[in-house]
């Protein structure tokens, strides 16, 4: 995890729970800022620390050398992952880039003159999924959308919940992992999702969910962020077709939602069986579940 961080940054982290470690901001000749337990603090060459002044100062060349490194040494390799403003780590670490965007022929080509780094360290919390199984899959499967701002782990209880319904449910599920962040599959290791479980990496979600119902015959499709019209016409050819789809979406809360007229959408032709409202507090607190029709699941126990 976090293998291509600068050695500076590595031996600061040494001295740090990795388990509260939720996102690293680097940015140029500012001090490094890690998201800790929840809340934003700085990082020392100590570990954590609340003042700015013992924090680690980052300079242009180590945003370089990372991204050199996320890329195994071949930024041409992950162009396409470039020109959407991010890169993945073996880890599954997520890596937003910011900086001057390049077009070519009026589309965004790459990114370059990176300034600043937003890393989201993926974490595997057995049982955070729990209550939403119980309350909505326990007695069989339905589709359901969680939603909440970013960063409040959505991914995180997608993954969870993957591994609860392979393992209680005995059903084939197919993991769209667009940016390989639900399983971080690499040649040492893949995190649980599951014996069950089936990944497509790094396809766009339309092109994902049409190739494995056609060859994979999946049981559920568990998939992150959905964003666009074309998105949520590849979740209801799925739902249609006889294939629940588990999704997540950023969204504060039912209005918003209701909002976006993808979504609303979906809400009239009463895609997902139930929606997932997590906290804007803290990380993986469940806020509520509605049923299709938007009442409130009584049963959060």
């Amino acid at each position: 995890m976090l293998e291509f961080l600068t050695d500076g940054l590595r031996e600061a982290l040494l001295n740090v729970n990795m388990n509260l470690v939720y996102e690293l901001r680097i940015r140029a000749n500012r001090p490094v800022v890690v998201n800790y337990g929840g809340e934003y603090t700085f990082l020392g060459a100590r570990g954590i620390t609340p003042h700015i002044g013992a924090a680690i100062v980052t300079c242009y060349s180590d945003i370089e050398n990372i991204i050199y490194r996320a890329s195994e040494y071949s930024v041409y390799s992950v162009t396409d992952k470039l020109r959407q403003g991010f890169l993945t780590g073996a880890g599954g670490e997520r890596i937003g880039l910011a900086g001057a965007y390049v077009y070519e022929k009026g589309e965004a080509f790459t990114v370059k003159e990176v300034t600043s780094l937003n890393i989201r360290v993926p974490h595997e919390v057995r049982g955070c999924g729990e209550k939403i199984y119980r309350t909505c899959f326990s007695k069989g499967i339905a589709s359901a959308l969680i939603l909440s701002p970013p960063g409040r782990g959505k991914t995180t209880i997608l993954r969870d919940l993957a591994r609860l319904i392979s393992a209680h449910r005995l059903l084939n599920v197919l993991i769209s992992d667009e940016r390989n962040e639900i399983c971080a599959v690499n040649r040492d290791f893949s995190l649980d999702t599951g014996a069950f479980s089936d990944v497509v990496r790094y396809a766009a979600k339309r092109d994902a969910l049409t190739a494995a119902v056609r060859t994979m015959r999946p049981d559920l499709i568990v998939t992150d962020e959905l964003v666009d019209e074309a998105e949520i016409d590849a979740v209801a050819c799925c739902i249609r077709g006889g294939v629940e789809v588990l999704a997540s979406a950023h969204f504060r809360d039912l209005e918003s939602m209701r909002a976006s007229p993808p979504f609303a959408r979906a809400l009239r032709e009463r895609l997902f069986g139930y929606y997932i409202l997590l906290a804007g507090e803290g990380i993986g607190q469940v806020r509520q579940i509605y049923a299709a029709d938007l009442t409130p699941v009584a049963d959060l126990c």
